[in-house]
């Protein structure tokens, strides 16, 4: 029986990531969609809908081109009018009071230098819109706006929708989860100007402890929550072939129907439930000290955001191995330097070379030469925001405040919490949105488990 699930198991991975499946799913979806009534914004938002799975699926530049040209069509179509985007779901994350991971960066000086404001997650901007869609006007008169993308690829209806019906004339600034965006997102609309940053640029060095190597007691950690996408059977599989000596701790939480017994589970099916040690729910202090003991991080997805895990190992100076295939945005910071690429075939071997090599790696320093972390990401960002405005004959003379994601994006320094008190009180008293702020207590923080 065991043999059977593992089969299941690597049936479904196999035929979830093949390039050909994914074409031909691909032009499926493009056959089965129709015009739309012109008179029907709500159809013609379904026919976005499915367009942009379409896009998620196309495996060639070609294919991705003739998918977002038909999405292009409908956009016209659609010409900035409402849609109820209670229909595309969920209904429990649209309707939740406030909107979080929403921060402004920037007070508002004048009607020539607007304030600005953070927001991440494609479901937050779309509960944005969604309760908030009469009050926007009057924010985009004081602030502009930055959303982050956090999946690979960006295409969902959102994403086309935002930018078309924000109000004015301003650009909309966008940042990336993966390198095509910088491309991508100028396709989906004229308005975005892109922010060379992923999420994974937003972290923190100073919060992550450094143990010598000497000292380091842990062979391998894995953040990563419990969902399908992470792929944690590749683990189960590779420690088959590894030496029951090999100490590995998983870290991460239940995602959608995919609970701790599941995990287990699969594990049992590999015959390998006893050979590492799982943490659910674990706050940060267990994660950033996990981090700091291990020789090595993994990451086995081979498509998702920007990963922050990848980097917050890096920055625990621990570095991390990534299939190398992933279409993972943080795959940008793998060298000689920081980690390794890895292959599903023959995957422990490989492991137990990397684990016998991780002292040669120094991750951390080179991400902090490279300035690849909050500090150097709020500076890039406030560059590119200052150049476009100045360019349009606005005026700057305030810069934004630091930025970081711990595990939520928020202020970098607690003297500008005070200052910017009053941002948050023009944004909920005088336009009437309703900013939800989440900062938790450090020690307490639950993580996440690879959230990207």
């Amino acid at each position: 029986m065991s043999f059977v699930q593992r089969l299941k198991i690597e049936a479904e991975d196999t035929l979830r990531y093949h390039p050909a499946v994914r074409s031909l799913l691909c032009e499926v979806e493009l056959l089965k969609d129709r015009t739309p009534p012109a008179a029907d914004p709500q159809a013609i938002a379904r026919s976005i809908v499915r367009l942009c799975a379409a896009a998620r699926l196309a495996e060639s530049q070609p294919q991705l081109l003739k998918v977002e040209a038909r999405i292009a069509e409908r956009m016209q179509l659609l010409d900035r009018r409402p849609v109820d985007l209670a229909e595309f779901g969920p209904s429990s994350s649209l309707e939740m009071p406030g909107v979080d991971y929403f921060v402004p960066l920037k007070p508002y000086v004048s009607e020539r230098e607007k304030g600005v404001c953070y927001i991440a997650f494609e479901h937050r901007w779309a509960r944005l819109v969604h309760q908030y869609r009469a009050q926007l006007e009057a924010f985009a008169k004081r602030y502009l706006l930055i959303v982050h993308p956090v999946w690979a690829t960006p295409h969902g209806l959102i994403n086309y929708y935002l930018p078309a019906i924000w109000p004015g004339d301003d650009p909309v600034f966008a940042c990336v989860s993966d390198p095509h965006d910088l491309e991508t997102l100028p396709r989906q609309s004229p308005r975005y100007v892109v922010i060379p940053r992923y999420c994974s640029h937003w972290v923190n060095p100073a919060v992550y402890p450094q143990v010598p190597f000497a000292q380091k007691n842990i062979d391998i950690v894995m953040l990563a929550n419990f969902g399908k996408y992470k792929r944690h059977f590749a683990l189960f599989k590779a420690l088959r072939e590894m030496p029951r000596t090999v100490k590995v701790v998983c870290i991460g939480q239940h995602n959608d129907q995919r609970t701790r017994e599941v995990l287990l589970a699969e594990a049992a099916a590999y015959g390998v439930a006893d050979r590492f040690e799982l943490k659910e729910n674990a706050p940060d202090t267990v994660v950033f000290d996990c981090m700091a003991r291990a020789k090595v991080n993994l990451i086995l997805s081979k498509r998702e955001g920007s990963c922050i895990a990848l980097v917050e190992a890096m920055f625990a100076n621990t570095p991390s191995g990534m299939l190398q295939d992933a279409e993972v945005g943080s795959r940008v910071f793998i060298n000689e330097h920081t980690g390794r690429f890895l292959s599903d075939d023959n995957l422990g071997a490989q492991l137990m070379d990397f684990i016998a090599d991780a002292g040669k790696f120094a991750p951390r320093q080179w991400m902090l030469e490279q300035k690849h972390d909050c500090h150097g990401s709020s500076a890039v960002m406030n560059e590119v925001i200052k150049r476009t405005m100045l360019a349009r004959g606005q005026d700057w003379t305030t810069d934004l405040c630091p930025l970081h994601w711990r595990p939520v994006p928020q202020f970098l320094r607690p003297e500008d919490r005070g200052p910017m008190q009053a941002t948050y009180e023009d944004i909920r008293n005088h336009i009437g949105i309703q900013m939800e702020r989440r900062t938790t207590k450090r020690d307490g923080q639950v993580r996440h488990g690879g959230r990207n």
